[in-house]
């Protein structure tokens, strides 16, 4: 967001400063500057700016409402990325015309061009005055941490692919191997961004460039054209949302989208290969190595190149029949209580009423919501039978996995479904920086459906043991 705001304020600044129309115009002699070899190519290399919508369809699994959140997010990054890649390149090329062919956005430091810097070329080019050092500054700390967010955008991407790939037998067992700490698939982390770390030691960064175009450019126009393939395969399957302007096409509605889509990003992908030889062996190099390890893979593993096979993963016990206006005990990351289950099994005799145990176990934000996590699972599950054991034979209860800081509202929405006469929390272990009762604590106690009852004996038992 911030890195948004300061394109957006830099582009008001340079609309009052410095944005010319005449100038613009006379920047472009088209044929000459630019050529129209480069011209084409800087069609697919600036599409580039849009494969970050991909960030988005990762972190669907997370939204609340993802048939309105995920279509609503998108729509709000291709407007976000029209308007500043249309006018701050307006107001650059203002601040730095074109002459005699050049303009200083297109050399490098050596020859006092900004061609690696572009945004701090604008700054330094709008007549800021006493103002200047201070952008600069500013700017080029900015840019630091948005190198490093999209480094960690990267990875989160990275490890979601390797481990679902690696779950679908298409990428060998070993790279979707987790943690046993940080549950996060580390093997394909340390394979991949050793890759990405050689890459990137030659420097040569436009090539870098068109070869991550050419990799963008095919993956969109396989993207389009499996959503297109999936309306005739399966026109059946629930879609939460579909695309506007559809054409129906032997029974199955084509999204038009998907195919003007699919042939814009083929088109560029076509320009990408053709103008720049280079990156037509690289790339096909590429391609032909990652199709080579799947063969051999796919044949070890004894399977066919075609055939969907997903390794089985096990699944929790769950206890469907919770009885209805029961007391609900939740236990956040196995930090069990028997205190907890006690007082709950109290609440309980009083009126008959069951008791319901929840579990949730936080999975890393960078891995599926159902990666096996063996250890938490078990434990989990002990928790509950434990629970069974203290409360009797009106225990019921299973554990769920939810996503860092998502544990709060999803006991809240457990509690209205079985209309909870009261819950049961433990006070989490006292940690520094943070508040006394923690996130999901006070996420409960401001959205409570009923009363919630917190035990502290556990963190009293943990403060004593530390001192």
């Amino acid at each position: 967001m911030a890195d948004f705001l300061t394109q957006v304020a830099l582009v008001a600044l340079g609309v009052v400063l410095v944005l010319s129309p005449e100038t613009l115009v006379e920047n472009v002699d088209f044929g000459v500057s630019p050529k129209l070899s480069d011209f084409l190519i800087a069609i697919p290399v600036g599409m580039v700016a849009f494969t970050g919508i991909d960030t988005i369809s990762n972190m669907a699994e997370e939204a609340r409402d993802y048939a309105k959140t995920v279509p609503r997010a998108m729509s709000g990054v291709v407007v976000a990325v029209m308007t500043i890649s249309l006018t701050l390149p307006a107001v650059a090329l203002s601040a730095m015309p074109v002459e005699d062919g050049r303009t200083l956005l297109a050399l490098g430091p050596e020859e006092g061009g900004f061609a690696d810097n572009p945004v701090l070329g604008v700054v330094q080019n709008l007549r800021l005055g006493s103002l200047e050092p201070a952008a600069e500054i500013y700017v080029g700390l900015l840019a630091a941490t948005i190198l490093l967010v999209a480094t960690n955008a990267g990875l989160i991407g990275l490890s979601r692919l390797s481990y679902s790939m690696g779950q679908y037998r298409q990428l060998p067992e070993r790279l979707r191997r987790l943690h046993p700490r940080f549950r996060t698939p580390y093997v394909a982390i340390i394979v991949f961004g050793t890759l990405a770390c050689v890459t990137i030691l030659p420097g040569q960064a436009e090539f870098l460039g068109t070869v991550y175009a050419f990799g963008a450019m095919l993956g969109f126009t396989m993207a389009h054209a499996s959503v297109i393939a999936l309306r005739f395969t399966q026109p059946d399957v629930e879609r939460p949302y579909r695309s506007p302007w559809n054409v129906r096409i032997r029974g199955a509605e084509v999204p038009v989208t998907a195919v003007l889509g699919g042939l814009g990003t083929g088109a560029a992908f076509v320009v990408v290969t053709v103008l720049n030889v280079e990156t037509l062996i690289t790339g096909g190099l590429w391609i032909a190595m990652g199709i080579a390890t799947y063969v051999v893979y796919r044949r070890r593993q004894g399977l066919t190149l075609r055939e969907t096979n997903k390794i089985v993963m096990p699944k929790p016990v769950v206890e469907h029949e919770v009885e209805y206006e029961s007391v609900l005990v939740a236990i956040e990351d196995t930090n069990y209580s028997g205190e907890a289950v006690v007082t709950a099994a109290r609440l309980a005799a009083r009126r008959r009423r069951g008791i319901h145990v929840l579990v949730t176990i936080s999975v890393p934000p960078n891995v599926p919501i159902d990666t096996a996590m063996p250890e938490q699972e078990a434990r989990a599950q002990a928790a509950i039978e434990s629970a069974r054991v203290r409360g009797g034979r009106r225990v019921t209860g299973y554990w769920e996995k939810v996503r860092p800081g998502q544990a709060g509202r999803r006991i809240t929405e457990e509690a209205r479904e079985i209309n909870a006469r009261a819950i049961v929390m433990t006070l989490p272990p006292r940690r520094t920086g943070s508040s006394l009762f923690g996130k999901t604590v006070e996420t409960v106690l401001a959205d409570r459906p009923c009363r919630v009852i917190i035990d502290s004996s556990s963190a009293m038992e943990a403060s004593g043991a530390a001192a």
